[in-house]
Protein backbone atom coordinates (compact mmCIF):
# COMPACT_ATOMS: atom_id res chain seq x y z
CA UNK A 1 0.00 0.00 0.00
CA UNK A 2 1.45 3.36 -1.04
CA UNK A 3 1.67 6.00 1.67
CA UNK A 4 -0.45 9.09 1.08
CA UNK A 5 1.50 12.22 0.29
CA UNK A 6 2.90 13.35 3.65
CA UNK A 7 2.16 16.87 4.79
CA UNK A 8 5.05 19.32 5.02
CA UNK A 9 5.14 22.12 7.58
CA UNK A 10 7.64 24.95 7.14
CA UNK A 11 8.44 26.68 10.43
CA UNK A 12 9.97 30.16 10.34
CA UNK A 13 11.13 32.01 13.43
CA UNK A 14 11.29 35.77 12.98
CA UNK A 15 12.12 38.91 14.90
CA UNK A 16 12.22 42.35 13.29
CA UNK A 17 12.56 40.68 9.90
CA UNK A 18 10.46 43.04 7.77
CA UNK A 19 13.39 43.61 5.39
CA UNK A 20 13.67 39.94 4.42
CA UNK A 21 10.55 38.04 5.46
CA UNK A 22 8.57 38.72 2.28
CA UNK A 23 11.00 36.77 0.09
CA UNK A 24 10.88 33.87 2.56
CA UNK A 25 7.07 33.90 2.54
CA UNK A 26 7.01 34.02 -1.26
CA UNK A 27 9.53 31.19 -1.54
CA UNK A 28 7.39 28.92 0.65
CA UNK A 29 4.19 29.86 -1.19
CA UNK A 30 5.78 28.90 -4.53
CA UNK A 31 6.62 25.35 -3.43
CA UNK A 32 4.89 22.83 -5.68
CA UNK A 33 4.44 20.23 -2.94
CA UNK A 34 1.01 19.87 -1.37
CA UNK A 35 -0.17 19.52 1.35
CA UNK A 36 2.10 22.27 2.71
CA UNK A 37 1.62 24.73 5.54
CA UNK A 38 3.73 27.66 6.72
CA UNK A 39 3.95 28.38 10.46
CA UNK A 40 5.44 31.75 11.39
CA UNK A 41 6.58 32.40 14.96
CA UNK A 42 7.31 36.08 15.49
CA UNK A 43 9.05 37.18 18.66
CA UNK A 44 7.01 40.37 19.09
CA UNK A 45 8.59 42.43 16.31
CA UNK A 46 8.35 46.23 16.30
CA UNK A 47 9.50 46.91 12.71
CA UNK A 48 6.40 46.03 10.70
CA UNK A 49 6.90 42.24 10.56
CA UNK A 50 3.56 41.66 12.26
CA UNK A 51 1.75 43.90 9.76
CA UNK A 52 3.20 41.80 6.93
CA UNK A 53 1.98 38.61 8.60
CA UNK A 54 -1.50 40.04 9.08
CA UNK A 55 -1.79 40.35 5.29
CA UNK A 56 -1.07 36.65 4.68
CA UNK A 57 -3.74 34.20 3.66
CA UNK A 58 -4.94 31.04 5.43
CA UNK A 59 -1.93 29.02 4.26
CA UNK A 60 0.20 30.89 6.82
CA UNK A 61 -0.49 30.38 10.52
CA UNK A 62 1.34 32.80 12.75
CA UNK A 63 1.78 34.01 16.30
CA UNK A 64 3.48 37.14 17.60
CA UNK A 65 4.65 37.36 21.20
CA UNK A 66 7.94 37.77 23.08
CA UNK A 67 10.10 34.67 23.28
CA UNK A 68 13.48 33.55 24.59
CA UNK A 69 15.26 33.64 21.25
CA UNK A 70 15.54 31.69 18.02
CA UNK A 71 15.39 28.16 19.44
CA UNK A 72 12.50 28.95 21.77
CA UNK A 73 10.60 30.20 18.72
CA UNK A 74 11.48 27.04 16.80
CA UNK A 75 10.20 24.91 19.68
CA UNK A 76 6.99 26.94 19.72
CA UNK A 77 6.61 26.30 16.02
CA UNK A 78 6.72 22.57 16.65
CA UNK A 79 3.71 22.82 18.96
CA UNK A 80 1.63 23.96 15.98
CA UNK A 81 2.34 20.80 13.97
CA UNK A 82 -0.74 18.68 14.56
CA UNK A 83 0.13 15.79 12.24
CA UNK A 84 3.04 13.92 13.84
CA UNK A 85 3.72 12.10 10.54
CA UNK A 86 4.26 15.42 8.76
CA UNK A 87 7.71 16.54 7.72
CA UNK A 88 8.98 19.71 9.38
CA UNK A 89 11.59 21.99 7.83
CA UNK A 90 12.93 25.12 9.54
CA UNK A 91 13.53 28.05 7.22
CA UNK A 92 14.92 31.21 8.79
CA UNK A 93 13.40 34.62 8.10
CA UNK A 94 16.17 35.53 5.63
CA UNK A 95 16.39 32.14 3.87
CA UNK A 96 14.60 30.74 0.83
CA UNK A 97 14.09 27.42 -0.88
CA UNK A 98 16.62 26.83 -3.65
CA UNK A 99 13.95 26.06 -6.24
CA UNK A 100 10.16 26.02 -6.41
CA UNK A 101 10.16 22.20 -6.51
CA UNK A 102 12.85 21.64 -3.87
CA UNK A 103 10.56 19.82 -1.43
CA UNK A 104 8.97 17.84 -4.26
CA UNK A 105 12.37 16.63 -5.43
CA UNK A 106 13.57 15.66 -1.95
CA UNK A 107 10.47 13.62 -1.19
CA UNK A 108 10.50 11.99 -4.64
CA UNK A 109 14.03 10.73 -3.91
CA UNK A 110 13.11 9.29 -0.51
CA UNK A 111 11.39 6.20 0.79
CA UNK A 112 9.57 7.67 3.76
CA UNK A 113 12.58 7.91 6.09
CA UNK A 114 12.11 9.99 9.22
CA UNK A 115 15.02 12.33 8.52
CA UNK A 116 15.84 13.54 5.02
CA UNK A 117 18.78 15.87 4.61
CA UNK A 118 20.21 17.42 1.49
CA UNK A 119 22.53 20.14 0.32
CA UNK A 120 22.57 23.84 1.16
CA UNK A 121 23.51 26.92 -0.82
CA UNK A 122 25.20 29.65 1.21
CA UNK A 123 24.80 33.20 -0.05
CA UNK A 124 26.98 36.04 1.15
CA UNK A 125 25.12 39.08 -0.19
CA UNK A 126 27.81 41.51 0.95
CA UNK A 127 30.48 39.72 -1.11
CA UNK A 128 28.09 38.53 -3.84
CA UNK A 129 29.41 35.02 -3.22
CA UNK A 130 27.61 31.66 -3.32
CA UNK A 131 28.69 28.10 -2.63
CA UNK A 132 26.99 24.75 -2.05
CA UNK A 133 27.76 22.39 0.81
CA UNK A 134 26.39 19.09 2.08
CA UNK A 135 27.14 15.38 1.88
CA UNK A 136 26.19 12.13 3.55
CA UNK A 137 27.37 12.14 7.17
CA UNK A 138 27.48 9.95 10.25
CA UNK A 139 27.24 10.81 13.93
CA UNK A 140 31.05 10.69 14.13
CA UNK A 141 31.35 13.23 11.30
CA UNK A 142 29.38 15.68 13.41
CA UNK A 143 32.07 15.72 16.09
CA UNK A 144 34.03 18.21 13.98
CA UNK A 145 31.10 20.56 13.43
CA UNK A 146 27.73 20.98 11.81
CA UNK A 147 27.83 18.90 8.64
CA UNK A 148 24.13 19.25 7.84
CA UNK A 149 21.92 22.27 8.48
CA UNK A 150 18.32 22.64 9.57
CA UNK A 151 17.40 24.56 6.38
CA UNK A 152 18.25 21.42 4.40
CA UNK A 153 16.59 18.87 6.73
CA UNK A 154 13.06 17.49 6.53
CA UNK A 155 12.17 15.66 9.73
CA UNK A 156 9.03 13.77 10.72
CA UNK A 157 7.40 15.59 13.63
CA UNK A 158 7.36 12.38 15.65
CA UNK A 159 11.18 12.45 15.79
CA UNK A 160 10.98 15.53 18.01
CA UNK A 161 8.66 13.56 20.34
CA UNK A 162 11.33 10.87 20.54
CA UNK A 163 14.57 12.85 20.89
CA UNK A 164 13.25 16.17 22.18
CA UNK A 165 13.30 19.68 20.81
CA UNK A 166 15.98 22.37 20.88
CA UNK A 167 17.86 22.72 24.17
CA UNK A 168 17.62 26.34 25.30
CA UNK A 169 20.83 26.07 27.29
CA UNK A 170 22.55 26.68 23.97
CA UNK A 171 22.03 30.14 22.51
CA UNK A 172 23.93 29.62 19.25
CA UNK A 173 24.37 25.88 18.70
CA UNK A 174 21.10 24.26 19.83
CA UNK A 175 20.47 23.06 16.28
CA UNK A 176 23.87 21.34 16.32
CA UNK A 177 23.02 19.67 19.65
CA UNK A 178 19.71 18.50 18.19
CA UNK A 179 21.37 17.10 15.05
CA UNK A 180 23.90 15.20 17.18
CA UNK A 181 21.12 13.65 19.24
CA UNK A 182 19.25 12.58 16.11
CA UNK A 183 22.28 11.05 14.41
CA UNK A 184 23.27 9.21 17.59
CA UNK A 185 19.75 7.76 17.84
CA UNK A 186 19.78 4.52 15.91
CA UNK A 187 15.98 4.27 15.81
CA UNK A 188 15.62 7.31 13.56
CA UNK A 189 15.69 6.31 9.89
CA UNK A 190 17.80 8.68 7.80
CA UNK A 191 18.59 9.35 4.16
CA UNK A 192 20.90 11.82 2.43
CA UNK A 193 19.35 13.22 -0.73
CA UNK A 194 21.91 14.94 -3.02
CA UNK A 195 19.58 17.82 -3.82
CA UNK A 196 20.06 21.49 -2.95
CA UNK A 197 17.16 22.24 -0.63
CA UNK A 198 17.56 25.83 0.52
CA UNK A 199 19.59 29.00 0.25
CA UNK A 200 20.93 30.29 3.57
CA UNK A 201 21.97 33.91 3.99
CA UNK A 202 25.40 34.19 5.55
CA UNK A 203 25.89 36.63 8.40
CA UNK A 204 23.25 35.12 10.71
CA UNK A 205 23.47 34.55 14.45
CA UNK A 206 26.00 31.72 14.27
CA UNK A 207 28.24 33.73 11.92
CA UNK A 208 28.10 36.88 14.02
CA UNK A 209 28.88 34.98 17.23
CA UNK A 210 31.00 32.24 15.73
CA UNK A 211 33.50 31.85 18.57
CA UNK A 212 30.72 31.45 21.10
CA UNK A 213 29.23 28.74 18.90
CA UNK A 214 32.61 26.97 18.93
CA UNK A 215 32.59 26.97 22.74
CA UNK A 216 29.01 25.72 22.84
CA UNK A 217 29.86 22.92 20.42
CA UNK A 218 32.73 21.86 22.70
CA UNK A 219 30.22 21.53 25.55
CA UNK A 220 27.87 19.55 23.32
CA UNK A 221 30.60 17.15 22.19
CA UNK A 222 31.65 16.63 25.81
CA UNK A 223 28.06 15.84 26.73
CA UNK A 224 27.25 13.37 23.96
CA UNK A 225 30.50 11.71 22.85
CA UNK A 226 33.24 9.60 24.47
CA UNK A 227 36.34 11.34 25.86
CA UNK A 228 38.57 10.48 22.88
CA UNK A 229 36.08 12.20 20.53
CA UNK A 230 36.20 15.29 22.74
CA UNK A 231 39.99 15.26 22.41
CA UNK A 232 39.62 14.93 18.63
CA UNK A 233 37.33 17.95 18.56
CA UNK A 234 39.64 19.93 20.85
CA UNK A 235 42.63 19.22 18.61
CA UNK A 236 40.67 20.08 15.49
CA UNK A 237 39.12 23.31 16.73
CA UNK A 238 42.42 25.18 17.04
CA UNK A 239 43.00 24.86 13.30
CA UNK A 240 39.56 24.13 11.94
CA UNK A 241 37.72 26.82 13.88
CA UNK A 242 39.86 29.49 15.55
CA UNK A 243 42.57 29.78 12.89
CA UNK A 244 40.04 29.71 10.07
CA UNK A 245 37.92 32.36 11.79
CA UNK A 246 40.77 34.81 12.29
CA UNK A 247 42.11 34.14 8.80
CA UNK A 248 38.70 34.87 7.29
CA UNK A 249 38.38 38.07 9.29
CA UNK A 250 41.80 39.20 8.06
CA UNK A 251 41.01 38.37 4.44
CA UNK A 252 37.68 40.18 4.71
CA UNK A 253 39.35 43.35 6.02
CA UNK A 254 41.79 43.25 3.10
CA UNK A 255 39.01 42.63 0.59
CA UNK A 256 40.35 39.21 -0.41
CA UNK A 257 37.79 36.86 1.16
CA UNK A 258 35.73 36.24 -1.96
CA UNK A 259 38.83 35.45 -4.01
CA UNK A 260 40.10 33.09 -1.30
CA UNK A 261 36.78 31.24 -1.24
CA UNK A 262 36.82 30.89 -5.03
CA UNK A 263 40.38 29.57 -5.00
CA UNK A 264 39.41 27.03 -2.35
CA UNK A 265 36.46 25.84 -4.43
CA UNK A 266 38.69 25.41 -7.48
CA UNK A 267 41.16 23.33 -5.50
CA UNK A 268 38.37 21.13 -4.17
CA UNK A 269 36.91 20.66 -7.65
CA UNK A 270 40.34 19.74 -9.01
CA UNK A 271 40.87 17.24 -6.22
CA UNK A 272 37.48 15.64 -6.86
CA UNK A 273 38.08 15.27 -10.61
Amino acid sequence: MTEARPAVVVVTAAYNAAATIERTLASVARQTWRPLEHVMVDGGSTDGTRALLERQGPSVRWTSEPDRGLYDAMNKGLTHVRDRDAYVVFLNADDTFYSDDAIERVLAASAGEELLYGRLERHDEELDDRDIIGREVTARDLVLGMRCHHQAMLTRARVFDRVGGFDLRYRIAADYDWAVRVFLNGTVTKRFVPIVVSTMSRGGLSDRRYLRSVRERWTIVRRHYPFFELMRYTAWTGFGDYLRYYLQQGLKRMGWLRQAREARRRLRARGAS
